[in-house]
């Protein structure tokens, strides 16, 4: 049989397992992500107490407990922020995804319910001796064996005693007010849906975990003092720490869940990839024999890719906002980021296939699928290959994190470095396609570049 000679007869033995994989390396990310180094800030502002001649900072003993944690600190990298603006400006510059902030009464307040049930029982036990001392000494003044002016004595030299032992423990006897101590966790939610949702937990997990360390504290003190405490004061002994969730840069309803980044991804992508190959094929088709021709070609090429951005992002936008209902802070400063970005992909995609030509649409269709499950994970969740060698210098990585600051953040457009990236993209690849055009000869074979 004929067909048993054709060479392309045999390629599907190996090209299905080949894409197979393919592709699941390029999915590899998602296979098992698991959040490493993840960045928590601690804010630790507890100030600290003196109780029963000992100092205490619970905000610090916590703090120290956690960080020597090893399977924690696998999973977390806490980053230790000196003051409330020094954490605001963190989370501006995107440094971290949470914060557990620790106030400077914190050891005041989380101890105060334990030390009120002390002072009580203490005030009780001395008002008690004193009673006793008293009904004592009246007995014995009603028995002859103590005379009343020796009796009237003793008891204003207890009473001398006791003004001199007040105004020694004049600070141990105000009366203490019962508070309870609180943590305030911060959840960066624009900057990572996953990522917040996992420090949340984290968190907040240390939150029961510190109630937990100070009832067991509490227990000890008290029985240590000989202190009973009633039904109706345990819980707050046992729950002496309130913890407050604050969400900064909510997500909003018709935001994709914290996923318009990716998202926005594809379909630009999509879209820059038919722009930049129709461009090239219009070079390829219009017999541009001498360098002038193909220099002003490419130039021509130039303005309509911009034109082809600018358009394709308007309309674009406009679609995703109005027909889809997609939520965008600022239409304008989005659309236009999105339009340099367009062009950079677009100069990008020219100027490679200004040298490979057709060749070059595989690496690009492959760069997409290495790209997508990448940019759905925080950083942290990705492996150290991908951190370290892949992320660096994904163009894509810097476009979803310009609209994450846009859309999420809610940051201006400014000259950052995912502009910076996407201006970079189209300077090499408008150099890459002027280069060609003045090197490369004209060819009449359609399947070889023109330029």
């Amino acid at each position: 049989m004929k067909i048993l000679k054709n060479k392309l007869f045999y390629i599907p033995l190996i090209a299905g397992s080949l894409l197979i994989w393919i592709l699941s390396l390029a999915f590899f990310p998602a296979f098992n992500p698991k959040p490493k180094d993840l960045p928590i800030a601690i804010v630790n502002l507890d100030t600290g107490l003196e109780v029963q001649d000992k100092d205490m900072n619970i905000g610090k003993t916590f703090i120290d407990k956690i960080k020597d944690n090893k399977d924690l600190n696998e999973t977390v990298d806490f980053i230790t922020v000196d003051s409330e603006d020094e954490l605001k400006k963190g989370f501006d510059s995107n440094q971290y995804y949470s914060a557990l902030v620790i106030p400077a009464n914190f050891t005041e307040n989380a101890t105060s319910a334990m030390r009120h049930e002390i002072q009580t029982a203490k005030k009780a036990e001395a008002q008690a001796k004193a009673e006793a001392t008293q009904a004592d000494l009246k007995a014995k003044v009603a028995s002859g064996a103590i005379p009343p002016q020796q009796a009237q004595k003793i008891v204003q030299e207890m009473q001398t005693k006791m003004k001199q032992l007040q105004a020694q423990n004049a600070d141990l006897l105000k009366p203490i007010t019962v508070n309870k101590g609180q943590l305030e966790i911060i959840i960066n939610q624009g900057a990572s849906s996953q990522a917040a949702q996992i420090s949340d937990k984290m968190l907040s997990t240390m939150g029961d975990n510190i109630n937990n360390m100070l009832s067991k504290q509490t227990i000890k003190t008290l029985s240590d003092n000989n202190v009973s405490v009633t039904a109706d004061h345990m819980e707050q002994l046992m729950n002496p720490v309130d913890v407050k969730h604050t969400t900064m840069n909510k997500i909003q309803d018709h935001q994709a869940n914290g996923m318009g980044g990716m998202l926005l991804f594809t379909p630009i992508w999509m879209g820059s990839l038919v722009s930049g190959v129709l461009l090239f094929f219009a070079f390829r088709t219009s017999h541009l024999v001498t360098r002038g021709e193909r220099l002003k070609a490419s130039f021509m090429q130039f303005i309509m890719g911009a034109l082809a951005a600018t358009v394709s992002s308007i309309l674009g936008v406009w679609f995703i906002t109005q027909v889809l209902d997609f939520y965008m802070p600022d239409i304008t400063q989005t659309t236009i980021f999105i339009a340099i970005s367009m062009f950079g992909f677009i100069m990008l995609i020219l100027g490679v296939m200004s040298w490979l030509g057709m060749k070059a649409i595989p690496l690009f269709v492959l760069l997409l699928f290495f790209s997508m499950q990448m940019l759905t994970l925080p950083k942290q969740m990705l492996g150290e290959f991908y951190q370290k060698y892949v992320l660096t210098w994904d163009p894509f990585g810097f476009y979803v994190d310009g609209l994450r600051e846009l859309i999420y953040l809610n940051k201006d457009l400014t000259i950052n470095t995912p502009v910076i990236v996407m201006v970079g993209l189209a300077t090499f690849g408008m150099a890459s396609t002027l280069l060609a055009a003045a090197l490369r000869k004209h060819s009449e074979k359609r399947a070889e570049v023109p330029a």
